[in-house]
């Protein structure tokens, strides 16, 4: 039986149709794809950078509405940069000082590289220390444990229950810790650097039991 031109046409409609339907479906798939990589992304930036926003007082609602507004993970990390940034201060109380006014506002300037010259890195090298005051395994293992035992101590004492805040008080420990490291004049530098780290890898444990409760 022949075909005649209307079955044809028709045939014709259907496969560019299908064809529209294909493409359409995987541009929908490849669109969805980056949206779930851009949100993944977010998130680990922010989970990265958790311990510095808590101690700003980021509210972390807000950076969660930035992500649903569809803002690129680059744009989220320059956010967290500013937020995170520590203040600059300028002195601005001389008004017969012109230098202690002076802000510089150079927009058309591009942002100073972040790679190193290997002359840098050598200068770098020369700065670090020779010996690098650090714990052993064990003593960082018994360090830890002490650390988690004052914390559910302090929240067994406050009757904390919720999750949240149990994460305030965390921060605030954290943010007291620190302090008696940096205020300790009898220890180095580098021991200094190496105490925060610890606190910092506490903060992380601790926030991740959290998180499973």
């Amino acid at each position: 039986m022949p075909v005649n031109e209307v079955e044809v046409k028709m045939l014709a409609a259907i496969v560019l149709f299908l064809l529209f339907l294909y493409f359409w479906l995987r541009r929908s798939q490849k669109k969805n794809k980056l949206e779930r990589q851009r949100k993944v992304r977010c998130k680990e930036l922010i989970l990265d950078n958790r311990l510095k926003l808590a101690n700003s007082g980021v509210n972390f609602d807000r950076l969660v509405d930035l992500v649903k507004q569809k803002i690129l993970p680059e744009q989220l990390e320059a956010v967290i940069g500013m937020l995170t940034a520590q203040p600059v201060f300028y002195n601005i109380d001389d008004s017969d000082d012109p230098e202690s006014l002076e802000i510089d506002l150079d927009f058309e300037s591009e942002p100073a590289s972040s790679k190193k010259t290997a002359t840098d890195l050598g200068e770098d090298e020369e700065k670090q220390p020779e010996v690098f005051e650090k714990m052993g395994e064990e003593r960082e293992k018994k360090w830890m444990r002490v650390a988690h035992n004052s914390f559910l101590r302090a929240v067994h004492e406050k009757e904390i229950t919720e999750r949240q805040a149990k994460l305030r008080l965390l921060v605030k420990m954290i943010e007291l810790g620190k302090k008696a490291v940096e205020g300790d004049s009898e220890k180095s530098v580098t021991r200094k650097e190496y105490e925060l780290t610890l606190w910092d890898r506490f903060y992380e444990d601790e926030y991740l039991d959290l998180q499973s409760e």
